[in-house]
């Protein structure tokens, strides 16, 4: 019997050393979003967040495998808490603090702007974000479970805008809904704007984007984690982002 609680004692501490870079591969999931993260023709996963992240996995000597996923998916799969994952290109709130572990920033987005369909002056009036909230006869499109930011988030929950939510529209369609009224505007990032139109085979001219005059500066961008990440792993990928 002292034999065997030897092995097993001797067994822990022998996992216990093995280094990060020989552990298996952390899932890190993405999902297509130019210019956040895109693979090309390559297969390769890049952009403004995608880059920043992979070379903070690779400076730290963590080794990690790309998952395409939708993001509503990413924060089940996440706060479900069954694998070692990581997201990229999340904004950080009270909520999501409470089952995942956050990096430091990959990226700040620009303040984020209003995009709505070309002509629509019920939505051009407006120059700040309790004006916009406060006006039932304009509809916000959101996307259900994102964050616009701590900011943003708040002042929706203040002033309770007529919102259409949907739950896996990708931009394409939620530009045809804007271009139809379904809804009047949604949020996006400046960075993003013309991608989208542009990717989506629309002309610039079909729609109007607008700066908000109270946007704070842009949102912090973080590898979100579940908690079979160690913290050791994240002070690791802190290191590496600096």
């Amino acid at each position: 019997m002292c034999y065997f609680n030897t092995l097993i004692v001797l067994s822990i501490l022998f996992m216990s050393t093995i280094p990060v870079n020989a552990q298996s591969p952390i899932q890190l999931y993405y999902f297509e979003r130019i210019p956040y993260a895109a693979k090309d023709n390559q297969g390769e996963v890049s952009g403004l967040c995608a880059t920043s992240a992979a070379n903070a996995f690779k400076k730290a000597g963590i080794p990690f495998q790309w998952k395409m996923m939708p993001f509503k998916r990413q924060l089940v799969t996440i706060k479900h808490n069954k694998k070692k994952a990581c997201g990229i290109g999340w904004f950080k709130n009270p909520e999501r603090e409470e089952f995942a572990r956050f990096t430091d920033a990959i990226y700040q987005d620009k303040p984020a702007i209003i995009i709505g369909k070309k002509g629509n002056y019920a939505l051009k009036k407006h120059r700040d974000l309790k004006s916009l909230f406060e006006d039932k006869q304009v509809k916000l499109l959101v996307k259900d479970g994102f964050s616009y930011g701590v900011y943003v988030d708040e002042l929706i929950n203040k002033y309770d805008p007529k919102i259409v939510s949907v739950v896996t529209s990708t931009n394409v369609q939620m530009l045809q809904m804007i271009l139809s009224g379904r809804a009047d505007y949604f949020f996006i990032s400046e960075e993003e704007a013309e991608h989208i139109i542009l990717d989506a085979g629309y002309e610039m001219s079909q729609f109007q984007l607008q700066h908000i005059d109270d946007m704070p500066a842009g949102n912090h961008r973080y590898i979100a984690c579940s908690q079979q990440v160690s913290p050791e792993t994240i002070d690791l990928l802190n290191r590496a982002l600096k």
